[in-house]
């Protein structure tokens, strides 16, 4: 196996529905347009310091956890002491990491194209006091780590392809050769029509996929990736992209999934990381300005309307669930004459609610499984699954109701805001296996029915 180029943009065939995204974004204007300068200065640099300091962590330089994050990032007079007792490498790392973020939202500020040389300089700029790099030889068919000298802001001359060390597999990036012209192909789809009309999280998911497509530099190139998408989430909605050390599985998993042809689950992921970021800047200007949480509860009576953040919360909630059931379809083996597929919709008035729950008012509050025999196109089974809200004290906040499992799967908004917790990330995930694997079943049911 050797190199894959990757994709042009407008072969990038994703469905993504940017309403949820939309919404956050657009809570973040109205933030802004209540706060002062200086609180809207001091949030951007809180979100900032959060994408510097877990981007090294990501990359293996130093250990972390979101307590240390959340003190360099949130801490104005601390924020340096605290850098001092993490050790002079992870200090330098992240000091580097600022700097490079400072870089990009200068070059966003200012306007500045995005080229070979500009992207050569934000290497230079993030790996400014990286002296070396470990890289794993196989001699004899044994793996060994060897410390090579890192050139700054120059693509490799080596071939860079990973071995793993539990299988000994390669993953191929671009060739030393191929590096330069590779790289002129991505700027060129960077400057493309069909790019520049694309939605800013497409944008930064295409940027970031394709840049590491190539791997242009001998080390630093997932820090300048998470750079370079940041310059178009800086542009709109004017965030940076933030994703913790402790989100690296399902980082990985989601460009695993893009490399093996399902981009959709990479941009879901981005999308994600981009509602946790806006979440944190509009809570941090709220902090800054000294005002109340915005949130007010609804009322618990049957048929009252949810307040805008729960709804926003539901909104966002109904977004994962949808790209879970997707993403586990995409994984069963299935023979191509039958086809399994989510979709959204509205719910039936008749849709039963828990006691003190009401209906989010989203417009499309249900999900929607589907099966079909493609030769003779007879539906086999259907799954519904709905959202329900409440703001009673000591209930979760947010129910996904399922038509085949008596058992609500809960959600609490605070896992939901001002990050999406690790908790409930691992908690879609069963739930997804749960209700495909019970609607394969269905299916296996109805098939046996189906006369032929």
């Amino acid at each position: 196996m050797t190199y894959q180029p990757f994709p042009p943009f407008v072969d990038w065939n994703v469905q993504f529905d940017t309403s949820v995204i939309d919404a956050y974004a657009e809570r973040l204007r109205q933030a802004k347009a209540s706060a002062t300068e200086e609180a809207q200065r001091r949030a951007l640099e809180i979100a900032t310091r959060y994408a510097a300091v877990d981007t090294g962590a990501l990359e293996g330089l130093f250990s972390t956890d979101r307590g240390f994050t959340r003190t360099i990032a949130t801490q104005s007079d601390f924020w340096h002491r605290a850098l001092d007792l993490k050790g002079e490498q992870a200090k330098r790392s992240i000091e580097d990491a600022l700097a490079a973020y400072d870089y990009v939202l200068d070059a966003v500020t200012g306007s500045t194209p995005v080229t070979q040389k500009w992207i050569k300089e934000l290497h230079a700029v993030i790996t400014e006091h990286q002296e070396s790099f470990t890289v794993i030889l196989s001699i004899a068919d044994q793996l060994y780590q060897a410390q090579r000298p890192l050139p700054h802001g120059e693509c490799k001359r080596l071939p860079n392809n990973p071995i793993s060390r539990s299988t000994g597999k390669v993953h191929y990036y671009a060739s030393p050769e191929d590096t330069a012209s590779e790289m002129d192909r991505l700027i060129e789809e960077l400057r493309s029509d069909g790019f520049s009309r694309a939605h800013p999280v497409l944008q930064a998911a295409y940027a970031h996929y394709a840049y590491v497509h190539i791997h242009p530099f001998t080390d630093g190139n997932g820090r300048v990736a998470r750079a370079l998408a940041s310059v178009y989430l800086y542009r709109n909605p004017g965030v940076p992209l933030v994703i913790f050390a402790d989100q690296r599985d399902i980082y990985i998993d989601a460009l695993e999934a893009a490399d093996g042809g399902h981009p959709s689950a990479f941009v879901h992921f981005i999308s994600e990381r981009v509602i946790d970021t806006v979440n944190l800047i509009a809570q941090s200007m709220r902090v800054a300005i000294n005002t109340a949480d915005a949130v007010s509860e609804i009322n618990a009576a049957l048929g009252a309307a949810p307040d805008k953040d729960l709804a926003l919360a539901a909104g966002r909630l109904h977004q994962l669930c949808y790209s879970h059931l997707e993403a586990e379809i995409q994984s069963l083996a299935l023979a191509g004459r039958v086809k399994i597929w989510p979709s959204v919709g509205g719910v039936s008035g008749s849709a039963i609610l828990p006691k003190g729950y009401v209906l989010p008012g989203l417009g499309n509050d249900g999900l929607y499984l589907s099966a079909q025999e493609m030769d003779r196109a007879v539906s086999l089974a259907t799954d519904h699954c709905y959202l329900a809200v409440t703001a009673e004290e000591g209930r979760p906040e947010l129910l996904v109701i399922s038509d085949n499992s008596p058992i609500p799967f809960e959600v609490w908004r605070r896992e939901l805001n001002p990050t999406l917790s690790a908790s409930l990330e691992a908690r879609l995930v069963i739930w997804a296996k749960e209700v495909v694997g019970r609607f394969v079943t269905e299916v296996c049911h109805a098939l046996k029915r189906t006369p032929r």
